[in-house]
């Protein structure tokens, strides 16, 4: 079973997260606080590699402590290599976060950046990266999020260059 890593995945990114599971993807999301949506509790590793229909994993996280956030996910994949990140940080811990992470991937995993502001950083990681600028939206802001990261994340799978999209209300 393929592994996605989405940090920021319990916000405006949960439908991605959401459409990796019905793809048949084990999702990681670390967050503060649980979503709805993750299984969390003894054995949650486990119950999310039984089937197609499972839920995302939940592993508590503060951005504030990278080295912390990457050992409960190191925890919770038990050996098994990221497949696909998707990364959604503040501007103030993404460098640390997405570096203390980077360990976790495989070799040839791809990476989304998702961003709300410019200039639009140079990727952190040697990954081939594929980056989303999103701008404001007066409406449906979370289906044109999702669907432009979702986009991003074909992309980055079907190995193409990495790009950088602007998304926005136009």
């Amino acid at each position: 079973m393929r592994t996605a890593l989405v940090l920021g995945g319990t916000g405006m990114l949960a439908g991605c997260a959401g459409q990796l599971v019905a793809r048949g993807w084990r999702v990681v999301l670390p967050s503060r606080t649980q979503p709805l949506m993750a299984d969390d509790g003894p054995g949650r590793a486990a119950r999310a590699s039984l089937s197609r229909g499972h839920r995302p994993t939940w592993v508590r996280a503060d951005w504030e402590q990278p080295a912390k956030l990457a050992a409960e996910v190191e925890y919770e994949l038990d050996g098994q290599p990221v497949n696909l990140l998707v990364a959604w940080v503040h501007d103030n811990y993404r460098v640390g976060v997405l570096n203390a992470v980077r360990h976790l991937l495989a070799e040839d995993a791809p990476v989304v950046e998702v961003y709300t502001s410019v200039p639009v950083p140079d990727p952190v990681l040697p990954h081939p990266t594929q980056q989303v600028l999103l701008g404001p939206f007066a409406h449906d802001a979370t289906s044109r999020t999702n669907r432009a990261v979702l986009e991003a994340v074909e992309r980055g799978l079907a190995g193409r260059a990495p790009s950088l999209h602007h998304e926005d209300a136009r």
